[in-house]
């Protein structure tokens, strides 16, 4: 069978959604004379979008349009219409199987997990060496179950020219072209267990902001205004706080201007590295050995504890030791390392 049309349910959180690009790619290697359509919800819609590899993407409404066994079934309806050839499901559960077997797509490949097996044509074991590997290559390991290989295994994103001329443009309206600028994540939307306190992130800002003669920037969506706001409030000199201001891809072309961001395990850190901007990630309750960023720019500061990692959202002893081990001069001479790599290479 030729497959011409190929539709990808992709996971549904950010971080998750960047982690899939490099299987992605992999896929329209496979395939390249297909057209691929990701279906995913409109959060992560963006990391999608100005992808060279992606035809078209497609946003699953779960809270209106696409809401309950109703909605799924007129999901199902449209996506019948566009007469796919291959379901290739990055996501896990049982609701992506069913939305494609209903759609009737005659292949369906994707994990034998949630009780779905029996709605896929393809389904694929999850054993426990993928289990154990980065979650990069569990993505990827469904496109070599197809017949295909790696090729890359490193996420990227694609801004556009206009993306990048209005993040040019945003900066010189704030008064900062020419300007060297850091940038803070402090949020994190899986839970406290990753999130490293917001006065340690200013002190950071705060020693790059003297040593290297440059403004910090504070990023976060509308969830995390707060501890931006905290965090913005401790900032010695000039900055800028833009969180819960921008659109995601606004984001994504601002970020790609600073010289280096600081940031917790968040979905804006696996942006940063599929940006290939120098990253530093602080990871508590979490391992970067399944969720870490791939990109050879970024750096994982980490301390191991006896209980670490433990992948809670919060605390169960409420001590968060992992977290509260990692100092800020730490932090800062990671920071200031690839910073001064970063100037030698371009100097």
């Amino acid at each position: 069978m030729e497959i011409k049309r190929v539709l990808v349910r992709a996971p549904n959180w950010i971080g998750d959604s960047v982690m899939c690009l490099p299987a992605l790619e992999s896929l329209k290697a496979l395939f390249p004379s297909s057209e691929i359509t990701v279906l995913t919800k409109p959060r992560s819609v963006p990391v999608f979008q100005n992808n060279p590899f992606i035809k078209d993407v497609f946003g699953y409404d779960d809270k209106k349009r696409h809401k309950g066994l109703r909605g799924r079934l007129r999901l199902a309806g449209e996506l019948k219409e566009r007469r796919f050839d291959l379901a290739v499901l990055f996501q896990n559960a049982f609701d992506a199987a069913f939305i494609s077997f209903a759609a009737r797509i005659p292949e369906r490949a994707g994990y034998a997990r949630d009780l779905r097996s029996g709605l896929l044509t393809k389904a694929i074991r999850v054993t426990d060496e993928i289990k154990k590997q980065h979650q990069v290559f569990y993505y990827l390991n469904i496109v070599e179950n197809l017949g295909g290989r790696a090729s890359t295994q490193v996420p990227r994103v694609y801004l556009s020219g206009d993306e990048s001329a209005w993040a040019d443009e945003f900066i010189k309206k704030n008064g900062l072209a020419g300007t060297n600028l850091v940038g803070a994540a402090p949020g994190a939307s899986y839970g406290p267990a990753k999130k490293w306190p917001a006065g340690n992130f200013a002190r950071v800002l705060n020693m790059l902001s003297r040593s290297f003669n440059c403004v910090p920037v504070v990023f976060g969506g509308a969830e995390d205004m707060e501890v931006c706001s905290e965090l913005a409030g401790r900032i010695e000199g000039k900055y800028l706080n833009v969180a819960g201001s921008m659109t995601l891809r606004r984001f994504m072309a601002l970020l790609a201007r600073v010289k280096v961001l600081i940031t917790n395990d968040s979905g804006p850190m696996h942006i940063s590295s599929a940006l290939n901007v120098p990253t530093i990630a602080i990871f508590g309750s979490t391992d970067p050995l399944l969720t870490g960023p791939l990109s050879e720019r970024a750096r994982v500061v980490i301390k191991k504890t006896e209980c670490s990692p433990c992948f809670e959202r919060t605390c169960r002893f409420g001590h968060y030791r992992c977290l509260r081990a990692i100092g800020p001069d730490e932090v800062f001479n990671e920071a200031a390392e690839l910073m001064r790599r970063e100037a030698l290479e371009h100097a």
